[in-house]
């Protein structure tokens, strides 16, 4: 079954989640994880590659002492029994001091953590000082990659008219470099539909009657969905994936290395497409609909999308995009085999998918849904987001031929 909401006791809930991670194999103790959890605390809202170079910095340092795939920068030289783990966390350390130096007490006693697990100080101070390596290099590398400067304000037109007064909400993601893509705008979409189109009209009236406030055309399940969707990051998925029996920590490594990029250059691409079309969103042509003077749209000046609506332009759906690039990556990392992903909200909502493309699909009809994208653009962000997760698998880490 492709969705699964509904209300169970909490204690179920605390069994399931500790039987999946019982179930991976000491995931709660894995140290990508850990460093993780500390860099959620450490991403600026105005980039989205800083999760990124924690995971590609964590891969470097791990795969320079496994030796199995090839590396984002350049091959670091690791001595013999270096300690993978202690390479990871000083790596991810290092990466995070540079990203948020304000927090250096608290990096500075997870590093010291995570290298009293090492027993072997060799192993151990090796380990770190490839860690300190693979982290300098990524920095060094992406030194110039962050857009500079501040999302613009909205112009004022008229003195003494209103503007908003927020800023223009991610335009700076645009001018941000890559890290699968070669530019900004590879993978930019055609234009939306023209207001007149069949598609346009009907992706209008879907919307008018599936994503408002107070729709009767939605079931209390699509309505969860939506909700569900609304507030959260579509990477959560991605924690459940580390750490099962079979894989290795490099393995691991590589994995989240390639989904964060990818989930970074979905932002870059989203953004690119949104601002160059500037595209109105749901509620601004519902409401305004008597301006393409079309029978078959009927305006609604009252009309409330489920859930507020972001801040810049519809097109291409963003959550669509990102959630099909971290699909795509999870798709090609278990061929087809992805381990059952349960996800739960309050300790009472379950959502559980058994593929990426069941993931991919619901996070694209939850925006509908919510009534903040048009059926068009999620599926326009849906295929973008795929071939970006396609491009970081086909361009990075490669196993290495012995």
């Amino acid at each position: 079954m492709r969705k699964l909401a509904f209300i169970v006791p909490a204690a179920i809930v605390f069994t399931l989640s500790a039987s999946r991670e019982t179930q991976a194999g000491g995931v709660v103790n894995n140290v990508l994880l850990q460093w993780r959890a500390l860099a959620d605390g450490c991403e600026d809202p105005k980039q989205s590659d800083d999760m990124a170079m924690v995971h590609v910095a964590m891969f470097e340092a791990v795969n320079a002492i496994a030796g199995k795939y090839t590396p984002y920068t350049s091959a670091i030289a690791a001595k013999p029994g270096s300690s993978q783990d202690a390479a990871a966390a000083s790596a991810a350390h290092d990466v995070l001091m540079e990203t948020c130096p304000d927090q250096k007490s608290q990096f500075d006693a997870a590093l010291k953590k995570s290298l009293g697990l090492v027993a072997d100080s060799i192993a151990r101070e090796n380990g770190a000082d490839v860690g300190r390596k693979a982290a300098a290099a990524v920095l060094a590398k992406r030194k110039d990659s962050k857009a500079q400067g501040r999302d613009p304000v909205f112009p004022v037109v008229t003195a003494g008219s209103y503007v908003p007064t927020l800023r223009q909400v991610g335009m700076i993601w645009a001018h941000q470099t890559p890290w699968v893509m070669k530019t900004p705008d590879e993978l930019r979409p055609p234009a939306p539909p023209a207001l007149s189109s069949p598609v346009f009209q009907r992706d209008f009236n879907e919307l008018k009657k599936m994503g408002g406030k107070k729709s009767e055309g939605r079931t209390a399940e699509q309505t969860d969905i939506a909700k569900f969707w609304a507030p959260r990051d579509v990477r959560i998925v991605l924690r459940q994936l580390v750490g099962f029996p079979g894989r290795s920590l490099v393995d691991d490594a590589r994995f989240l290395a390639l989904a964060e990029m990818a989930w970074a250059d979905s932002y870059v691409s989203m953004m690119d497409g949104k601002y160059a079309y500037n595209y109105w969103r749901p509620i601004t042509a519902i409401r305004s609909a008597q301006m393409m003077k079309s029978d078959s749209m009927v305006a609604d000046a009252e009309w409330e999308a489920l859930v507020n609506t972001p801040p810049h332009p519809e097109y291409p759906c963003g959550h669509c995009l990102s959630a099909a690039a971290v699909g795509s990556v999870i798709d090609a990392e278990f061929h087809g085999k992805m381990p059952t992903i349960v996800l739960d909200k309050d300790s009472v909502m379950l959502r559980r998918y058994t593929t990426p493309q069941e993931y991919i699909d619901e996070v694209a009809e939850a925006r509908v849904l919510a009534g903040v994208h048009y059926r068009n653009s999620a599926n326009v962000g849906k295929a973008m987001g795929m071939s970006i997760g396609k491009l970081a698998v086909e361009r990075y880490f490669k196993p290495v031929r012995k």
